[in-house]
C-alpha cells in the first residue's frame, strides 16, 4: 500500500512540475510576444510610404553605405520621400545647376540652419535666375567644420561641384560637435581627412539590421525570437565596439555654458582652419563667407536662465583675422 502511495505521489509531483513548467513557458512566451511586437513596430514604421524609399530603396541604401562612414551621417527620410528624389538629396539639393556660364556658383554648407534653405526654395530660385547664379544647398543637421570638409571633397570629387562662392554657416554648437561628436578622424597618408567613422561601419550595421529583421519575421516562437535577439545584441556589441560614442546633450553645450578654454580654442582653430584650407584648395574658389549668429541664451540673463559664456563668432573672427586668405 505504501509503495502504491509513493508511486502516486511521485507521479503527482512529476505532473505538477510539468504543469508548472508549461505554465511558466506559456507566461514567458506571452511576455516575449508582447516585447517582440513592440520591437517589430519599429520595423513596421520603416514600411510607411513617407519613409519607405529611405529605408528600403536599393539606390538610397547603397548611397548611405558609400558615404555615411565618411561623413558620420546624412540627411533624413524627408529628403527621400518622393519618387523623383535622387539619392544625392541626402547630401545636397540643387536650386539652380552650376555652370561655367553662370555669373557665380554658390554652395551653402552647414548644419540644420543651412538645411533650412529648403524652406526658401522659391526665393532662392528667383534670386538665382535673376542674377544668373547657380545655387546648391548642402546643409545637414549637426554638420560642423570636420564633416563640412569631407563633404566639400565629396562634392568636388564625386559630383563635379566646384563653387566659386561658399557660404559656410558655423553654429554655436559646432564647438561641442568638434570636441565630442567627431572624435574619430581617419586621414590618408597626405593628411587629408577621409572618414569620421571606421570603414565598414554602415555596411556592418546594415547587416545587423537585416539579421534582426529576419529574426522578427521568422516563424519561430516569440521566446525563441527573444533569445535570438539577445544573441544578436551581444554580437552587435562586439562588432560595434570600435565605433566611438558621441557625447551629446550637456557635454555638447559645455563650451557655451562654461566658456571656451585654451585647449578647446586650439582644437576648434585646427578644425576650422583645415576646412578653410580645403575650401581654397580649388582654383575656382573666389570667396568664402563664414556666417555665425548668437543663440537665444547669448541674449538672456536672469534668475531662471544664465547667459552663455562661450561664443563661436569670437573664435571665427580670430581665425579670419589671422588667415592668409583674408582680403
Amino acid at each position: 500500500m505504501i509503495k502504491i502511495w509513493n508511486f502516486i505521489k511521485t507521479n503527482i509531483t512529476i505532473f505538477l512540475l510539468i504543469s508548472l513548467s508549461l505554465v511558466a513557458i506559456y507566461v514567458l512566451e506571452i511576455n516575449a510576444k508582447i516585447y517582440i511586437n513592440q520591437r517589430i513596430q519599429k520595423y513596421a514604421e520603416m514600411q510607411q510610404e513617407e519613409v519607405y524609399r529611405y529605408f528600403n530603396n536599393e539606390s538610397f541604401i547603397e548611397f548611405k553605405i558609400k558615404y555615411k562612414d565618411r561623413l558620420s551621417h546624412l540627411r533624413g527620410p524627408g529628403f527621400a520621400r518622393y519618387k523623383d528624389d535622387p539619392p544625392s538629396n541626402l547630401l545636397f539639393s540643387v536650386v539652380r545647376p552650376f555652370s561655367r556660364s553662370n555669373n557665380q556658383n554658390i554652395l551653402i554648407q552647414g548644419d540644420s540652419w543651412a538645411q533650412a534653405a529648403q524652406f526658401s526654395q522659391k526665393f532662392l530660385k528667383r534670386v538665382s535666375k535673376k542674377n544668373h547664379t547657380g545655387i546648391i544647398h548642402s546643409g545637414v543637421p549637426s554638420y560642423s567644420p570636420s564633416p563640412m570638409t569631407i563633404q566639400l571633397d565629396i562634392l568636388r570629387d564625386d559630383f563635379a561641384i566646384h563653387p566659386s562662392i561658399i557660404i559656410g554657416i558655423i553654429d554655436q554648437t559646432d564647438i561641442g560637435d568638434e570636441l565630442y561628436q567627431y572624435t574619430y578622424q581617419q586621414q590618408d597618408n597626405t593628411g587629408r581627412l577621409k572618414f569620421l567613422l571606421p570603414e565598414g561601419t554602415t555596411r556592418s550595421k546594415r547587416a545587423q539590421f537585416i539579421e534582426r529583421k529576419n529574426n522578427f519575421n521568422s516563424s519561430n516562437f516569440a521566446l525563441v525570437k527573444f533569445f535570438n535577439l539577445g544573441i544578436l545584441h551581444i554580437k552587435s556589441r562586439y562588432l560595434n565596439r570600435k565605433i566611438p560614442e558621441s557625447k551629446l546633450g550637456a557635454e555638447r553645450l559645455a563650451p557655451l555654458v562654461n566658456g571656451v578654454d585654451i585647449p578647446t580654442t586650439e582644437h576648434f582653430f585646427l578644425r576650422l582652419n583645415r576646412y578653410i584650407n580645403t575650401v581654397f584648395a580649388d582654383s575656382k574658389m573666389k570667396y568664402l563667407i563664414l556666417v555665425t549668429h548668437p543663440h537665444r541664451k547669448h541674449l538672456v540673463n536672469n534668475i531662471v536662465e544664465k547667459r552663455f559664456k562661450g561664443e563661436v563668432g569670437t573664435l571665427v573672427n580670430q581665425i579670419v583675422t589671422g588667415s592668409i586668405y583674408k582680403d
